[in-house]
């Protein structure tokens, strides 16, 4: 009897210790590039509402993209808007939305060695919606003739007059503001005229009330953004993302994941990566923009499984990524595959998804590879040009790696489109031109020496996938080179041509700025603002008033929005320098994107500019009052109430 009972015993503890070792989250695959990576979370921002027309340029393009849904945007891009609106959303809880006719510089996004958010804004009128405020002026606004440093969370208003005024509301939260004469503190109900870097009169305060349709729009998207659920199934820091996801598919929970999503109303030969495109950001290299409404979640954070009466479901984590995919490329494809929780690259053959494949070449009758032309990689349509059926068959030596791809686009072509009157669109068009290599990363396409085909690391334990593991039996035949074409980049000339004016600086220096010039709504470049050819590079400068030691928040004020995130366990949580992250494994794919071919308006005299000439009615004591913060998050400083 006791010798059966040791038995017994011996074969639980190994059963256990074989189910941990099949379960536990791997190791990273390239965890030097994670650690090398210069961006966090809040590095990268999107476009999360456009009504109307809205135009994105980014910081090394002379050319214009039209602004559309979760489309990325970087530090260095200008976001304009003609008869249109849009809200970029660039933290947990943090909004900046854009009325008609504005026009607004992302100076710096925060990152590793810098957290600070500094937004220009060259005219019309903004809210800034603050829901978290990791510390105090952690989130600048400067215009051209006055500079604010938020203290707390709250709900501002800006309405600025092309180079000359600038009004500033606040409805809540604590703000200090700079000009020629110094600082002061506006808070709560209080306002501000600011004429040529000289405050015009004291704070004085105002009644807040919904007095114009921009107001009236602040309101509404507050009542999307700030929704609150009972219960939340991701980690503290997707709790935005919360509305989006649960309008457009159900949860569920499945071991040993947690809870994972799985999306409503996608076609049969769906797979994630699939439908949106590539764009080029500089920080980032290749990024995915998702063109379904609730996709830069799941394209950002987390990763992807198939399940046979699931379908694909996503499974959260917080750790952000450009695209957490793994590449293949030659001289003629691109191609990659969604990460699985394992950090490996998904098969999915014979009604089976394979999360642990360690072969030396990925099957490319895999349902979870999308595969494109070379010169397609940056098209607006990646599903519809993708290669499909027999296309695929010549593809069988295809070595998946986790390094990001290695090239970058190499130029724009630019269009100019006259849109009537003095104003002009220079339509950005880059599909058609070439790549250049990308210094920083490996010596081809993929960031290795080309060498032999590498084989994927395989896992300490070999783990099986829903009960089954890949086996691949790929014959290698021949595949027939397209005709290689080139194209050549042009761009089109600059002209000047608008009245400067001076504007004493508090230091004594005068900072140049363009008054209305014959272009109505025209973008010239900031002689304040300093841009490299291909934005990196030199840091840009910017010639504000100072912040004043001397102004802080009172100790009776707030807390100063410091997040408060709870902590989010999951089955495989590990400490982690991100609070609240839900301890799934740190894997970090080849992320990707491309430059995008599309529009923006531009001024006939130049590619980028202070000058669009915006002529806004400053706005007079009665203002909008304020529903919900759209930063209303329980954990990161709770909801604006209204006045």
């Amino acid at each position: 009897m006791r010798r059966t009972m040791v038995v017994l015993i011996a074969l639980v503890l190994i059963a256990v210790g074989v189910y941990a070792q099949d379960t536990k989250a791997p190791t990273p695959q390239d965890t030097k590039e994670i650690k090398d990576a210069k961006y966090t979370n809040e590095s990268v921002a999107r476009l999360s509402f456009v009504e109307g027309k809205a135009f994105v340029q980014r910081a090394s393009d002379l050319g214009y993209e039209e602004g559309a849904l979760n489309m990325p945007v970087s530090e260095g891009d200008r976001i304009g808007t003609a008869d249109g609106r849009a809200e970029i959303h660039f933290g947990k809880g943090n909004y900046i939305r854009l009325d008609n006719d504005t026009k607004l510089d992302v100076l710096n996004l925060p990152k590793k060695e810098d957290d600070v958010t500094r937004l220009r804004v060259w005219s019309g009128n903004i809210y800034l919606v603050v829901g978290t405020l990791k510390k105090e002026k952690g989130i600048e606004l400067h215009t051209a003739d006055s500079s604010f440093y938020v203290l707390d969370r709250g709900i501002y208003r800006m309405d600025v007059r092309e180079n000359r005024d600038t009004e500033i509301q606040v409805y809540q939260g604590l703000i200090e503001a700079a000009g020629e004469e110094g600082s002061t503190l506006l808070k709560a109900s209080q306002r501000l005229e600011v004429s040529e870097g000289r405050f015009a009169s004291k704070p004085s305060s105002f009644i807040a009330v919904a007095d114009d349709s921009f107001d009236k729009f602040n309101e509404s998207r507050n009542s999307v953004t700030g929704r609150q659920y009972a219960k939340s199934h991701m980690p503290e820091e997707l709790s935005d993302f919360e509305a989006e996801l649960d309008d457009n598919g159900e949860w569920m929970y499945l071991a040993p994941y947690g809870n994972v999503w799985v999306p409503g109303g996608v076609d049969e030969d769906w797979r994630p990566y699939n439908n949106g495109r590539w764009t080029w950001l500089p920080m980032s290299g290749w990024t995915w923009w998702p063109y379904e409404p609730w996709g830069w979640s799941t394209s950002h954070y987390g990763r992807w499984h198939w399940g046979l009466d699931l379908g694909w479901y996503w499974i959260p984590m917080s750790m952000w990524g450009p695209a957490w995919v793994n590449w293949w490329g030659d001289d003629f494809y691109f191609g990659w595959a969604p990460l699985s929780y394992w950090g490996y690259p998904g098969i999915i053959m014979g009604g089976q998804y394979y999360g642990h494949y360690y072969g030396a070449y990925y099957p490319y009758e895999s349902r979870a590879l999308t595969v494109v032309r070379r010169d397609h990689l940056r098209d607006p349509g990646i599903s519809r040009n993708a290669l499909r059926g027999d296309s695929l068959k010549g593809l069988t030596r295809m070595s998946l790696t986790s390094r990001n791809l290695s090239l970058r686009p190499a130029g724009t072509k630019i269009s100019v489109q006259p849109l009537g009157g003095n104003r002009v669109l220079l339509r950005k068009d880059d599909r058609s031109t070439g790549f250049t290599q990308n210094k920083r990363i490996g010596r081809d396409a993929l960031g290795t020496s080309p060498a032999s085909p590498r084989t994927i690391r395989k896992p300490d334990a070999t783990g099986k996938s829903q009960g089954q593991t890949a086996k691949t039996s790929a014959k290698p035949q021949t595949v027939k080179s397209p005709d290689k074409g080139s194209a050549k980049t042009s761009s089109p000339s600059k002209g000047s041509g608008s009245a400067e004016r001076k504007i004493r600086k508090k230091d004594g220096s005068a900072e140049t700025a363009s008054s209305a010039s014959s272009a109505v709504d025209g973008y010239k470049s900031s002689p304040t603002v300093s841009r490299t050819a291909a934005g990196v590079g030199s840091p840009k400068t910017f010639n504000g008033y100072p912040s004043s030691p001397t102004i802080t928040r009172p100790r009776s004020y707030g807390d100063g929005g410091a997040a408060r995130a709870r902590t989010f366990t999951g089955p495989y949580s590990r400490p982690s320098s991100v609070r609240g992250t839900s301890g799934s494994p740190s894997v970090r794919s080849g992320s990707s994107s491309s430059g995008r071919g599309s529009a923006r308006v531009g001024s006939s005299s130049s590619g980028r500019s202070s000058g669009g000439s915006r002529g806004s009615a400053s706005r007079g004591s009665g203002s909008a009052s304020r529903g919900s913060s759209s930063g209303s998050r329980s954990s990161s400083g709770g909801s604006a109430k209204k006045k």
